[in-house]
């Protein structure tokens, strides 16, 4: 079976929207705040967020964002004479009037756009009508910010798979170990600047985590909410504007170091090519990874199949690292799997014969779902 490949020849811009779309928060209530921080940075838009107006003119004055559009907590803001200052000084240097938006009409939850809810769909993610209504109201005022709130009409994952023996589904428990994201967040702070760290984790909704105290034990316990690991991608990119996809990829590499000195895990994968054949190899490898993942998550939520072509097709359902994001990508985002499946290929010297690429990812389908194709490189190439 054919499937469209994932590769680009021009270079992709993944924070051109975000960068186009800077939207400044002031709220004293630091939990709506983070909710719609999340709401913005899943639907592909750069948030800020600050407490006070003070804050807000502050961070102006020392980052120079362009915002498009303020959001207040309170309605009594608007009228204080720092406000008006700071208003004024926006006026002044960027020449035109900032839209300002209120909160309090909108009942805000975690922030998500799109959610894994089994009691609608058991097969794809779901847009949340709740947040929709605060989505609209920011596309009524900036149309250029608008994404579908739908899932695609035509998917692989949907259409295609079920069709050669995969079953679609979503996730129940919503949770993944905590020693995977305590791992996530080590690398992360390595490419992070020190002086980055609180406001980017602030400005993408993750505020509980700035200080390591906070941090999740580094332990097998299914307590992690999925979006968690999407949000932290999105930070990790906001810390290399000029580079957020090799920044992320470096990340992700950083990850696969700390796994890979798991000596004699790694032993054994390098030792398989030469007991068992490149085939056979990468059904164990394939094994391995959706055992892995399903373990993390508490649930089956991976699988794959060999095509008849040679190839093999593994599934990631609610894909951790795209979980309710709704950013309408140009091209597949997932750099996390990428990079561990690259690792394994690599340890196992298998890099040269064989490839992986996405074929289809949910920042592109919204269905909460990608897919991934692992083939013989073909020759001459």
């Amino acid at each position: 079976m054919a499937f469209a490949s994932g590769e680009h020849s021009t270079p992709y811009d993944a924070l051109k929207k975000a960068r186009e779309h800077v939207l400044l928060i002031i709220d004293p209530n630091e939990a709506r705040a983070q909710s719609v921080a999340r709401l913005l940075t899943l639907t592909g838009l750069r948030a800020i967020v600050t407490l006070t107006t003070l804050q807000a003119f502050d961070r102006f004055l020392k980052e120079r964002f362009m915002p498009r559009l303020i959001f207040v907590g309170r309605q009594e803001e608007i009228a204080s004479t720092i406000f008006s200052r700071f208003f004024q000084r926006l006026i002044q240097e960027l020449r035109y009037e900032v839209p300002v938006l209120p909160l309090a009409p909108y009942a805000l939850t975690d922030g998500l756009p799109s959610i894994a809810d089994a009691s609608v769909s058991t097969t794809v993610h779901v847009i949340s009508q709740q947040h929709a209504m605060l989505l609209q109201a920011i596309w009524q005022i900036l149309p250029s910010a608008q994404v579908p709130l739908k899932v695609a009409d035509h998917t692989l994952v949907i259409e295609a798979l079920p069709k050669l023996g995969f079953t679609p589904r979503v996730t129940r428990n919503k949770h993944s170990y905590a020693s995977h994201y305590y791992g996530e967040l080590k690398a992360a702070k390595k490419v992070i600047a020190p002086e980055q760290w609180d406001i980017l984790l602030s400005d993408v909704g993750l505020a509980q985590y700035c200080k390591e105290e906070n941090w999740p034990a580094n332990t097998d316990e299914l307590m992690v909410s999925p979006e968690d690991f999407a949000l932290l991608t999105r930070a990790v990119m906001f810390s290399n504007p000029q580079q957020p996809l090799q920044h992320a990829r470096n990340w992700a590499d950083m990850v696969d170091d700390e796994m890979a000195r798991k000596a004699f895990l790694l032993f054994m994968v390098q030792q398989m090519p030469k007991i068992i054949g490149e085939d056979r190899t990468i059904r164990a490898l394939l094994n391995l990874l959706i055992s892995e993942i399903n373990k993390r998550r508490g649930e089956e939520l991976a699988e794959w199949k060999r095509m008849k072509d040679g190839s093999f097709i593994f599934v990631f359902y609610s894909n951790l690292f795209t979980y309710g994001l709704l950013v309408d990508s140009t091209q597949p985002l997932c750099i996390m799997w990428e990079s561990d499946f690259d690792f394994i290929l690599k340890q196992t010297k298998l890099q040269s014969h064989w490839e992986m690429r996405e074929i289809e990812c949910s920042s592109q389908t919204h269905t909460g779902h990608c897919v991934f194709q692992v083939s013989p490189k073909r020759t001459g190439r």
